[in-house]
């Protein structure tokens, strides 16, 4: 049984429809969509170890860039077991593209996480600006892709980007600070 849709469902929807995702999708679109959706976090890694790169302590900030993402993403799926949304697929809106489990998907996990690596390397002295930029491209371009390929609502998708940031953000302030 899905739960009941959350208030701001009926926006969603226009979004969803508006980016031509869900039953509309074209095929090479989705080809790519699904391959961002799939693969972005495994580019994202790579680039995130580039930014730490020029620092002076590069395993280290890449390890705590993880594990802080780690953490908000562990956060983010209790938040979705609380306030429990349905996913595209699990609304009849979309077929089920990545083969996902069919738990709630607010806030997206994937963007939560993605977003929070970048906002906190990018508050980091010495990230090299370049392969920020680049992990900023993937990052929304991964969030596409699991709107497109039907695995997130937009707003699930943005949500999960803008609490990511931000929490990233304020982590890495607070280890700039203290250091």
């Amino acid at each position: 049984m899905q739960p009941n849709p959350p208030p701001w469902h009926a926006l969603d929807l226009r979004l969803f429809h508006a980016l031509g995702a869900g039953r509309t999708a074209r095929p090479g679109l989705l080809r790519l969509a699904t391959g961002w959706a799939r693969r972005g976090p495994w580019v994202l890694l790579v680039l995130a170890a580039a930014a730490a790169a020029p620092t002076a302590a590069p395993l280290a900030l890449l390890g705590v860039a993880l594990l802080q993402a780690g953490a908000l993403q562990w956060l983010g799926k209790r938040l979705a077991r609380r306030w429990p949304t349905p996913r595209p697929f699990g609304t009849g809106h979309s077929a089920n593209h990545l083969g996902h489990g069919g738990r709630a998907g607010f806030p997206s996990s994937h963007a939560l996480a993605m977003s929070a690596v970048v906002a906190f390397l990018a508050v980091c002295p010495g990230a090299h600006s370049g392969a920020l930029g680049l992990a900023v491209a993937t990052t929304l371009v991964t969030a596409w892709g699991r709107v497109y390929s039907g695995a997130h609502f937009p707003l699930d998708v943005a949500v999960g980007l803008l609490l990511g940031s931000a929490w990233g953000a304020v982590l890495g302030s607070c280890l700039v600070a203290a250091g």
